[in-house]
């Protein structure tokens, strides 16, 4: 992984120490004096950029810049050609977080792949946390804490796309969003459901009804479906059992979560962990109607 080269394609730069890296990803601040610059370099690694103050145009692949806004969180892909100029009136700081790209797992790696080219996201509190936290390591520490940063980068990775996905809702019903978020962070809890009609403020019947405008299913069945695709990612993941997955993701027993995966996936559960482990395709998702069959 290269250390973004600031040393050799800057001009004007007042370092921030304020760094830590291990072999495979690194958590970086950086400020910039009037006049700095970037490049133009390749960028070989998955790099988040938030600005915190001052300005920045970014030109990819020699195309007319665009400016990056301070407060945002910028996703940048390995194999394109970046130029990143920097205020010329003030000094600019900037934070980031690097990854190689063989490091991320292929659903991460897809998620990242499916984020509009340019577009910039408000961090969570769970996204800035993530950054405070590798912060409080330093590079050359132990290889347990190097193993803690390596996780905090693809924790950071992971909740950016989180973000993505709820930045982009397409739902117009605020209670349908509620529901949904509630079920996404409760999929363990028994009575998910019933805390998320809570949560949405209308009754069954209600949420039911706008559940199917706007998602063209039921709560019940939007909730099991999402089980069984966290269930999914934990099988190729992970080196959880299968019953392990089945608790944590709120299934009624392990039979009942390997009957899911079938429904799905056409295959059992360990079937699909040996597939994606040996990175083999697995089979195509199953007919929405057939789907519907695991779902009450």
């Amino acid at each position: 992984m290269v250390y973004l080269d600031h040393a050799y394609d800057g001009a004007n730069i007042a370092w921030d120490d304020r760094s830590v890296r291990s072999p495979r990803v690194i958590f970086g601040q950086i400020s910039y004096l009037p006049g700095g610059f970037v490049g133009p370099r390749i960028q070989r690694d998955y790099e988040l950029i938030v600005l915190h103050s001052g300005s920045c145009e970014v030109r990819i692949d020699g195309n007319p810049g665009r400016s990056l806004d301070p407060g945002l969180a910028y996703l940048f892909r390995p194999g394109h050609r970046e130029h990143f100029l920097y205020d010329d009136r003030g000094q600019s700081n900037h934070a980031w977080c690097s990854v190689s790209p063989g490091f991320l797992p292929d659903a991460l790696r897809l998620g990242l792949d499916t984020v509009q080219e340019g577009a910039g996201f408000p961090p969570s509190e769970c996204f800035k946390r993530i950054v405070s936290a590798a912060f409080l390591f330093r590079s050359g520490q132990s290889a347990s804490a190097l193993q803690v940063v390596d996780t905090l980068g693809l924790a950071l990775f992971a909740e950016f796309v989180h973000m993505v996905h709820h930045a982009a809702e397409p739902f117009r019903d605020d209670s349908v969003i509620r529901a949904k978020h509630y079920m996404e962070d409760h999929l363990r809890d028994p009575d998910c459901l019933v805390q998320a009609m809570a949560v949405a403020g209308c009754s069954k019947s209600a949420l039911t009804y706008k559940f199917a405008n706007e998602l063209g299913t039921s709560p019940s069945r939007y909730l099991w479906r999402i089980r069984t695709e966290k269930g999914l990612e934990l099988l190729a993941d992970t080196g959880l059992s299968v019953a392990e997955i089945a608790d944590r993701c709120g299934f009624q027993s392990p039979f009942h979560f390997s009957r899911c995966v079938r429904l799905m996936q056409g295959l059992p559960p360990r079937e699909i962990r040996r597939r994606a482990w040996a990175k083999e395709p697995v089979c195509e998702p199953c007919m929405p109607s057939r789907a519907n069959a695991l779902y009450p």
